[in-house]
This record gives structure tokens, C-alpha cells and sequence, in this order.
């Protein structure tokens, strides 16, 4: 009995044993001279959240990957592809094709490269991946996956900005004189159905590769292959000027209709000045979450500091009206701040836009 088993075990072992081939695939790249070239390509899929506070950019998107690798070549009659078939055509699919988690990681005996997402939040979850190979040795793979990247931005415009985000993508442990990513616009796709969210415009995807420099705990440095992504958005600011500015802008207007009052009610013109500044202070309040923490000024904090400084202005005069009740004065003055007030709110405004979309 026990013979029996021991020779079940060797024939197993034997079945199963993976040849010296396999393990010289499994271990790195091809050999060769030269670093490999493997070609990369990035699809966005969706921009599912733009985060302002936190400067970070959540996306669905997937890589393309495609290297030679002469070691995984086959006769193209051996798995079914047409006998017509002439190396360097990849217009059709390959009949080698290893599809999901399983089969990728554990069924597929090839080299492949994997890329890391340093600049990205938590773990990517990698939701769908496959390898396919042609019979000259051309290997290709595919993955769809969602990360929340942190990418800095620059709000000075907001909410008339424009961001251009990075996401990088760096080959795990290899070195450029390794692995270098060649960006190949044929790899490079778009799904325009369904592409930002509500507040923003897709403008442009942009690819690049360039050497970067890493350091090491050790002091030490290395020169990598950097793939950089760049999603350019627009934001459609109609609906912060219709929930913010226009109500404020309200506010403020409101609060000058003291200057059409009777003389004999300059004793309320201070009270309702006071309750147009309390409105504003209480509308700024909830209206805080929707404008970004930064510690430079942007247009928006900019607007709501001259919508301070004109309300104080109008309770300034109010107060020197009711300490000098002259009729002819007080009414020469309401005459002047009735036309006074707006054009310099008006004023104000047009220079802080000026100012801020055409410096920064």
C-alpha cells in the first residue's frame, strides 16, 4: 500500500513539474542587450469624483500593455490561429488567451510587467485582466481597475478654473535600463459615453513617459521609467454662481435700498445694514463647504472678502449720516450711494476677475 502511494506522489510530481523554460520565464523579462521596450497605452472609462479639499481625482480606467517575448512563441496551427497568418499582424485577436484573476496569475507561466500607481490612495482595485499572445512571441495585456489618486490643483481661478491631473504609473522594481513604458496612441482609447461628473468637463487625456529618479532609504538613487496620464477638466461653474454668488449678490443689493429711505428713518438704517451683514455672514457659513481649503487666496475668497469690505463701507455711512442728521447732506449722500454702491461693487468684481484669470 504504502509503495503504491509513493509512486502515485512521483507520477503527480512528475505530471506537474514546471520545465527549466518556465522558470527562466517566471523570473524577468526577456534577455537581451537592450532594456525592453514594453508599449503602454491608458483608457479612461469614467471620472467618478473630483475632490476639491482634498485634491484628489477618483477615475475607472484601464492599461494596456503590449511586449515581445520570443521565449512564449508557437506555431500559429497549435492553438487554431489561421495558417495564413503572418508575424506582426495583431489586427485580430490571438487564440492564447488567459481571462481573469485565476487564469492570468496562476495559469499563465509568462513574464509580464506590473505597474504601481505612486501617487495613488489605498489600494487599486483591479477589477478585470487578461494576457493574450500571438504565435511570434508578441504578448499583450489588459486590465480595467479604480483608484483615487492625489494629484495637486491649482484653485486660484475657482470657480472658473481649469485643472490638468497627473496620475503616474511606475514599473515595480525595475529600473530603466530594464523596462522603459513607450506610450502608443493605437493602445490609447476613450469611453465618451459616460465621462465626468456634474461639475466638470473632459478636455483632454494626454500620455507621456519620462525618466524619473527615485531615492532609496539608503541614500541611494535609481533612475525609472515613468508613465504620467494627464486628464485636463473644465468645471462648469453655472450652478456655484446660481447657488452662491447670484443669492449673495442679492444679499448685498438688498441691504442698499437704506438709501431710498425717508431721512426720518436713519435711526433703522443702521439695523437693517447690520441684518444685511448677518445674512451674508450666516449664507457665507453654509455655503463654506462648497468653496476649497487652500492657503492662498482664490477669485472666490477674493469676492467674498469685497462683499465684506462693501457692506462694512455701507454701514460706515449709515453711521456718520445718523451722527450728522444734516437733511440736505444726508440726502446729497443717499443720492451719491445709490448709484455709488453698485457701479463700485460692479467695479470690484470686474477687476478680481481680470485680475485672476488673466495673472494665474
Amino acid at each position: 500500500m504504502l509503495r503504491k502511494l509513493l509512486t502515485l506522489v512521483l507520477v503527480v510530481l512528475t505530471t506537474f513539474s514546471i520545465p527549466a523554460v518556465s522558470e527562466e520565464i517566471l523570473t524577468g523579462p526577456p534577455p537581451g542587450d537592450k532594456p525592453i521596450e514594453v508599449l503602454i497605452g491608458f483608457n479612461l472609462l469614467n471620472i467618478t469624483d473630483v475632490g476639491e479639499k482634498e485634491e484628489t481625482l477618483d477615475i475607472e480606467g484601464a492599461i494596456y500593455l503590449e511586449w515581445d517575448d520570443v521565449r512564449l512563441a508557437y506555431e500559429p496551427e497549435e492553438h487554431g490561429m489561421p495558417e495564413d497568418w503572418r508575424p506582426g499582424d495583431y489586427s485580430s485577436a490571438p487564440s492564447r488567451i488567459f481571462q481573469g484573476d485565476f487564469a492570468v496569475k496562476e495559469i499563465y507561466e509568462g513574464w509580464r510587467p506590473h505597474v504601481v500607481i505612486p501617487n495613488g490612495i489605498g489600494n487599486r482595485v483591479t477589477t478585470n485582466m487578461a494576457v493574450g499572445i500571438w504565435p511570434d512571441g508578441r504578448v499583450a495585456y489588459s486590465e480595467t481597475f479604480s483608484v483615487k489618486a492625489e494629484t495637486p490643483m491649482d484653485l486660484r481661478r475657482f470657480p472658473f478654473d481649469r485643472q490638468s491631473l497627473e496620475i503616474f504609473f511606475h514599473p515595480f522594481i525595475y529600473q530603466r535600463d530594464e523596462v522603459v513604458l513607450v506610450p502608443d496612441d493605437r493602445l490609447a482609447r476613450i469611453w465618451e459615453q459616460n465621462l465626468g461628473v456634474a461639475d466638470w468637463l473632459l478636455q483632454e487625456v494626454s500620455m507621456q513617459e519620462r525618466p524619473v529618479e527615485i531615492a532609496y532609504f539608503d541614500d541611494s538613487r535609481a533612475e525609472i521609467s515613468e508613465f504620467i496620464v494627464t486628464v485636463q477638466i473644465k468645471r462648469r461653474p453655472m450652478h456655484l454662481i446660481l447657488s452662491i454668488i447670484f443669492p449673495m449678490v442679492l444679499l448685498v443689493s438688498l441691504t442698499w435700498s437704506v438709501f431710498w429711505m425717508d431721512n426720518e428713518t436713519l435711526s433703522n438704517r443702521i439695523n437693517i445694514t447690520f441684518i444685511g451683514i448677518l445674512s451674508v455672514v450666516a449664507y457665507y457659513f453654509v455655503i463654506i463647504d462648497s468653496v476649497p481649503e487652500v492657503s492662498y487666496l482664490t477669485l472666490m475668497d477674493a469676492f467674498v472678502l469685497a462683499t465684506f469690505l462693501v457692506l462694512a463701507a455701507g454701514v460706515l455711512i449709515v453711521v456718520y449720516q445718523e451722527r450728522h442728521p444734516d437733511e440736505e447732506q444726508v440726502a446729497a449722500i443717499d443720492r451719491r450711494c445709490r448709484w455709488a454702491f453698485p457701479l463700485s461693487y460692479a467695479l470690484v468684481a470686474i477687476i478680481l476677475g481680470a485680475g485672476f484669470l488673466n495673472l494665474y
